[in-house]
């Protein structure tokens, strides 16, 4: 594509090789100056650690012909003949740019976004699942994967940066998707990642303490998130959980003309009855009242489920389908959902006398649901068990918090690592003890090792137990302190080493049965 048809109409200003607009050909765009190619357009974005332009000048030794910058005056190679093109926002320009350099392919799709600190994984992956099951293809961006419609992969974030967002997108549309659904961070919005992106549907979840070390405080945390719903198309439809705080201030950025679902338990969707198994739900949505089973338990399950009903419905109507096929499609797959990798993840086998849960609940919030929905279909005589530890480097306000939370709740309390870093792993300890009652003390068993903690755990636990081992959910290593001060990552999965646990309970009941 010109240059000049790149960035006809954008707020942008060209400072230096302006006579090259009408000529210069850019064949890609980059935010990574060693993935830069001859023909690239490089942009030069500030992240939270470095700032791009301090790379303004590999990516041009590395052949790009035009940068996008904020700075008016940047030092470039002797005899350079680069265009320099100036943005006050380069993040949004970036964005805009990334769409129109794909053809626009957020136009090609009907799209829905979920923000909101606990629930975006679980929403978005039901959402899929319900708009799949329509017949209607549709991909997916989120914490735990990528789907573009024919290949499925591991995400490495939950939102991607705009030009890798926008790419995806575009792949989507060439295999068929007439749909996405995607996870939208508060970082990403903050960022304009997604500042090109019109919705057709948004989702707010809720708002907990989390991410407080970008954010710096809840209100900056807040109006992040809120920055989705100002990219809602005037006639979108937003489900917005009112029995959160901060769902007025989400409500407010919605267009004046956008439908507003306002999700409520007990009002828009009730439990008609509930197992370890599933539950029955009743949900008044936009397609009418919806009676169905599904096989997920727990009270903020019910809004998740709920909320990607809304989404879907939705989403399909946009794509032509009709209310009837909609509500026809939906109330169909309702009983076959299945969570994502690492939301509420039953781990044992029928051959097991307790039941093991993995979850990603890594924030105080987020641990007290799963530990409540966990308890609220325990067995009389049931104990319930949670294994947990807090991620280093990342806000620490919450540590003593979920301390407070897991022994208030569960009967008996693991506290182990979790990602931790740079910091050490037994002052993290330390400091989600700091948030135990005293009187709850004795609930609580130290094992630093993970894995050990598991097994511990597992081990112990009597026959009819619950374990939930949460924090890490579908995560695949630990990122670890090295001896340089740095960090080294290995392999770790709750998963598995819940299973080796279990296993090996199993060996030793079936060695104590022949030795009796």
């Amino acid at each position: 594509m010109k240059l000049d048809e790149l960035i006809a109409g954008m707020d942008v200003r060209c400072v230096a090789g302006g006579e090259h607009l009408g000529v210069v050909r850019i064949c890609d765009l980059t935010e990574d100056s060693r993935t830069a190619v001859p023909g690239s357009l490089f942009i030069a974005r500030s992240g939270t650690q470095l700032d791009g332009n301090r790379f303004i000048e590999p990516a041009v030794q590395c052949g790009c012909v035009a940068v996008l910058s904020d700075r008016e005056e940047i030092e470039l190679p002797m005899r350079s003949k680069v265009v320099v093109l100036v943005a006050d926002d380069v993040m949004q320009v970036g964005a805009q740019l990334a769409e129109r350099f794909y053809g626009e392919p957020s136009r090609s799709l009907s799209i829905a976004g979920i923000t909101g600190t606990n629930g975006k994984t679980t929403i978005a992956h039901l959402a899929h699942q319900l708009i799949e099951a329509a017949g209607i293809r549709c991909g997916l961006i989120g914490t735990v994967e990528i789907d573009d419609g024919r290949e499925r992969a591991r995400a490495s974030m939950t939102t991607p940066p705009a030009v890798e967002l926008s790419r995806t997108l575009a792949t989507m549309v060439e295999h068929g998707c007439k749909a996405a659904v995607m996870e939208v961070s508060s970082h990403a919005l903050d960022q304009s990642r997604v500042g090109a992106i019109r919705f057709d549907a948004c989702a707010f979840t809720n708002l907990t303490g989390d991410h407080l070390d970008y954010h710096q405080t809840m209100a900056h945390y807040r109006d992040a998130k809120a920055r989705l719903f100002g990219l809602l198309k005037p006639d979108g439809i937003a489900a917005i959980n009112i029995e959160d705080d901060a769902a007025d201030t989400m409500i407010q950025a919605c267009p004046k003309s956008a439908q507003i679902v306002r999700c409520a338990f007990g009002e828009s969707v009730r439990i008609d009855d509930e197992s370890i198994a599933g539950m029955t739900l009743t949900m008044n949505t936009p397609m009418g009242t919806i009676e169905s089973r599904v096989p997920i338990f727990g009270r903020f399950n019910v809004m998740n489920v709920f909320q990607a009903v809304i989404l879907a419905g939705q989403v399909l109507g946009r794509v032509g389908i009709s209310i009837e096929d909609q509500r026809r499609a939906i109330n169909e797959e309702l009983p076959h959902l299945t969570l994502p990798a690492g939301r509420l993840e039953r781990v044992e086998s029928c051959e097991d006398d307790l039941t093991v849960l993995v979850d990603f609940a890594h924030t105080d919030d987020a641990l007290k649901s799963a530990l409540g929905a966990i308890r609220s279909v325990l067995d009389e005589d049931a104990k319930l068990w949670c294994v947990f530890g807090c991620g280093g480097d990342r806000d620490q306000s919450k540590r003593p918090r979920m301390g407070a939370i897991a022994s208030q709740l569960a009967d008996a309390v693991v506290i182990t690592s979790d990602n931790p870093r740079t910091e050490s792993p037994n002052r993290i300890i330390d400091e989600i003890i700091a948030g135990v009652d005293a009187n709850d003390k004795p609930k609580i068993s130290v094992q630093s090792d993970r894995a050990r903690a598991i097994g511990y755990a597992i081990a112990h636990a009597r026959a009819g137990d619950v374990i939930l081992i949460a924090g890490k959910g579908h995560e695949t290593e630990q990122i670890c302190p090295d001896a340089m001060g740095g960090t080294r990552s290995v392999h770790f999965d709750d998963c598995e080493h819940a299973r080796i646990a279990l296993r090996q309970r199993r060996l030793e009941s079936s060695n104590e049965v022949h030795e009796a």
